[in-house]
């Protein structure tokens, strides 16, 4: 989220399909109830307005700004240098979402588009990127997925979720657990360039969500504000009883360090099921967890901000599942590769998550 806007670019080389498919976008992101503002990059100077109306012989006669209003719309002409997208947001204050066509070198999240008729080429760097359109089979790019230029209705359903993430939900990161297999920090752990918090982190933010805390972590480095237990010595449940009470957003993803593996996609997937109990905006299920192969995840879920009075008075019980039991949960059936539920918990399940990251 860019300060008070969610802002998706639609991004690609010139003639890629991007005005197609923002026109095929909006009735889907409309039809969910958002309020969608498009803004569209030139690189070359245009003409504001259309020759022979009155307010374009007016700016030819000199003004430097012109406006033409009726009682339900209009439109302003300015002349005014060093015009950005930022100042072009505060036009539309009542946006919930705004897309933007162009900006392929930028960093905001974005869907990149690509037909084969143009370019096979991919220009935008993956960092943000939400996704990829295009009329033409793409090689596996990971965590992002790719869909036909002709997937209007799935592609918006992603940037829904992005935008449901943005405005409607918090994260927290359990890292505080004792690690007394490892005999060292998990959190601290590395996986290829980054340590575990930071790979959790980051998924957070590929999903979206803005607000972000980290629970009970003792090490040197984390960007985000770091929670301690309110009642020491009551495990997991009582790093999220403390959590669940500085976090912004009603709805909140909860997600264990020692699971690096797990995917953005699998994540978007819980979250999505969290919601299906209402479908709108703060409607979702007061908790739901992952299971794969019959094995429940306590620690990876969406929990209400609201259970924290709850989660106090079962502290003395001491476990997350016994606080489940009695709370009642939804569940998501994960139908994900099994590998990337791996828990860390010694050596060996570190060398297997490095094994896993160099396939």
């Amino acid at each position: 989220m860019y300060k008070t806007k969610v802002v998706v670019a639609v991004s690609g080389v010139k003639n890629s399909g991007k005005t197609t498919l923002i026109t095929r976008l909006l009735p889907f992101l409309t039809g969910y109830g958002l309020r969608v503002a498009t803004i569209k990059h030139d690189g070359h100077e245009f003409e504001g307005d259309v020759p022979g109306t009155d307010t374009y012989k007016h700016m030819q006669a000199g003004a430097y700004g012109t406006a033409v209003f009726s009682d339900r719309r209009f439109m302003v002409v300015k002349k005014e240098a060093g015009v950005t997208e930022e100042r072009l947001w505060e036009m539309f204050p009542e946006a919930d979402l705004i897309l933007m066509e162009g900006f392929k070198g930028s960093r905001y999240p974005k869907i990149e588009t690509a037909r084969q008729c143009v370019s096979t080429e991919l220009v935008c760097e993956r960092e943000g990127l939400l996704g990829i359109a295009a009329d033409f089979d793409i090689p596996d790019r990971g965590e992002i997925p790719c869909f036909s230029l002709d997937e209007a209705g799935v592609i918006a359903d992603l940037i829904y979720n992005y935008w449901y993430c943005s405005r409607h939900m918090s994260m927290v990161v359990l890292a505080g657990g004792r690690s007394s297999r490892m005999g060292t920090d998990k959190a601290e752990l590395r996986l290829g360039d980054k340590t575990f918090l930071q790979h959790q982190i980051s998924k957070g933010e590929a999903l979206g969500i803005g607000d972000i805390v980290v629970s009970g972590y003792r090490g040197k480095w984390c960007e985000r504000p770091v929670i301690f237990d309110r009642y020491p010595g009551k495990g997991p449940l009582g790093g999220l009883e403390a959590a669940l009470r500085r976090v912004r957003h009603r709805a909140c993803l909860v997600l264990s360090v020692d699971v690096p593996l797990i995917s953005v996609a699998e994540l978007r997937r819980l979250i999505g099921c969290s919601r299906e109990s209402g479908g709108e905006a703060g409607s979702e299920a007061e908790i739901t967890v992952l299971r794969h192969g019959g094995q429940m995840e306590p620690l990876i879920g969406v929990y209400r901000r609201d259970l924290a009075d709850e989660m106090e008075r079962s502290l003395e019980e001491g476990k997350v599942r016994r606080f489940l039991d009695k709370a009642g949960y939804k569940v998501y059936e994960s139908a994900g590769e099994e590998g990337m539920f791996l828990n860390v918990n010694d050596w060996e399940d570190y060398e297997r998550a490095r094994g896993v990251l160099e396939l």
